[in-house]
């Protein structure tokens, strides 16, 4: 661990999005102080810049050509957070709507933790966090996700989803796959009590909303040429409500979140896109629940 460096920035870029970053700066303040958590505020939004009011603001033009915008994206975020490398052993770098936790069993001491891998010979470049995509299920969790209060006690059930297993959280200079699921290291280090939350799915009418927002701000400016093609492919968040209602229809199997085989099937087998690795293993179409020690962690 290089001590005269700090141990940990958070940083996400951000439209808009006000119900995520409200939660995603509270759940950070918990571990850094407000200097370093970095805000890339894509727009410019007022409403981004008063919620992340104290941290590190940037204000960055929106760009309504929306050429290549996700791949863009993540180029802009894969190099201010390799920058951010050369002052922190560590940088969590993610979208807004995802939550690095680490197991409760273990540590409520996040920074701890991750320093204690910073002592490690050789430290990993890119730690990979388990994917936990949590899916609402209006008629086992009907009481609405309420401001300042928990969001995971009322929600339990989630899917596994190899893309949101991402690695999020780096010591080096890093290359991220647009949508930050894989990173151009060849070597994978998932490790065994860090989780990546991915909260999407979280609450049917809310994310709902959401998603036809996005879908209606990804269309503006396209031939109806260029629509009638993006709608027929299933394409993006064009498919969210599809995949939503099935998922939203499915009952937990089990109160679980060790999941050994499918954890070895992602590293076991992982995707190569080079330059970059993705974690194997897909996402199959069950639900588990989260076991009470997560209760109130977001």
């Amino acid at each position: 661990m290089d001590r005269s460096k700090a141990p940990l920035a958070a940083l996400t870029m951000v439209h808009e999005e006000d119900f995520f970053l409200e939660r995603w700066i509270a759940y950070w303040r918990r571990f850094v102080p407000d200097e370093h958590i970095y805000v890339l505020n894509h727009g410019g939004n007022a409403e981004v810049a008063r919620i992340a009011a104290g941290c590190n603001v940037i204000r960055l033009p929106y760009d309504r050509m929306k050429k290549s915008v996700n791949q863009r994206r993540w180029q802009v975020l894969s190099q201010h957070a390799s920058a951010l490398t050369q002052f922190y052993n560590w940088v969590a770098c993610n979208d807004v709507d995802e939550f690095i936790v680490l197991d409760p069993a273990v540590s409520t001491d996040l920074v701890g933790y991750l320093a204690e891998i910073s002592e490690r010979h050789p430290v990993p470049p890119a730690i990979t966090t388990f994917a936990i995509e949590m899916v609402h299920v209006p008629d086992l969790e009907p009481e609405p996700l309420l401001s300042g209060q928990p969001i995971v006690g009322r929600r339990r059930c989630y899917r596994l989803n190899s893309n949101y297993a991402k690695p999020c959280l780096i010591s080096a200079p890093t290359e991220f796959k647009a949508g930050g699921h894989g990173a151009n290291h060849a070597q994978i280090c998932l490790d065994p009590n860090l989780y990546n939350f991915h909260l999407r799915f979280i609450d049917h009418d809310y994310c709902m909303a959401r998603f036809a927002r996005s879908l209606e701000r990804r269309l503006d400016g396209k031939s109806e040429e260029e629509k009638a093609q993006m709608r027929s492919g299933g394409w993006g968040w064009n498919s969210v409500e599809k995949t939503f209602r099935w998922l939203s229809s499915l009952r937990p199997e089990a109160e679980t979140i060790e999941h050994p085989e499918f954890r070895r099937q992602m590293t076991e087998h992982p995707i190569l896109r080079p330059p970059f690795t993705l974690m194997g293993g897909g996402r199959p179409g069950k639900l588990f629940r989260l076991p009470p020690r997560f209760d109130g962690i977001l």
